[in-house]
Parts: structure tokens; C-alpha cells; sequence
């Protein structure tokens, strides 16, 4: 704003619109909040829970996976990965599966306790 210009005078109609121009071209460029990182993450694990229920354990295996190397700290990923390859009677698989939640996941007693109970 110039020196000689006061608020609310001397309204200039071309500087105007030539802000709202401006403002207009970057309205379609900013992405909402809602569809950051963390919401592809939620569909990933909601999508991995149902194929999980739907006894599709491979495919959700996978999902998962994409999950913890997307969000490493990821208990819930975890801990659905350790139960299904628990259920498949993958000991092995779930023995490497808590050692890393133990490694990623503040919260870690109950992996750490899991492990102990496989390990015996």
C-alpha cells in the first residue's frame, strides 16, 4: 500500500481483481485437508480389516505391510499382522513381526510379552 493511500480509500478496481485473480488460481490447487497421508493410511488398514474377515490373509498380509512402511509406529498394523500369522500358525513370521513393533512402538509391553510367550 503506498504512502499516500489510507484504509478503505481511494479503492482501486484493478488491483482488486487482479488479487481475486490470483486468489482464484490457487483455490484448485490446495488439496484438503482430509485427504493427506494419514487418511490413505486409514482406507489401507480399513481395507486390510476387511480383507482380513473376508479369510482373504494373504491380500491383508499385504495391505498391512504397506501400512507399517507408510506409518513404521503403526501398533494396530502390527498387531493384526502378528494375529494373522498367528492364525495361520506362522510362528516364525510372528516372532519377526513383534520383534519390529517391539523396535517401532513406544507402547510395546504387549509385543514384548507375545514374544515371550513364543519364544517360552
Amino acid at each position: 500500500m503506498s504512502e499516500n493511500r489510507k484504509v478503505g480509500e481511494n479503492f482501486d478496481e484493478r488491483d482488486a481483481e487482479d488479487i481475486f485473480d490470483k486468489l482464484r488460481n490457487v483455490e484448485g490447487k490446495i488439496k484438503p485437508k482430509g485427504d493427506g497421508k494419514l487418511k490413505g493410511i486409514a482406507d489401507l488398514m480399513n481395507e486390510a480389516n476387511y480383507l482380513k474377515d473376508s479369510g482373504k490373509f494373504d491380500e491383508a498380509i499385504e495391505l498391512y505391510n504397506q501400512v507399517i512402511f507408510a506409518l513404521p509406529d503403526s501398533q494396530k498394523a502390527y498387531e493384526s499382522l502378528a494375529d494373522l500369522y498367528q492364525k495361520q500358525g506362522d510362528v516364525e513370521s510372528e516372532r519377526d513381526i513383534l520383534k519390529k513393533a517391539i523396535a517401532n512402538c513406544k507402547n510395546n509391553d504387549d509385543f514384548k510379552s507375545r514374544l515371550n510367550e513364543i519364544e517360552g
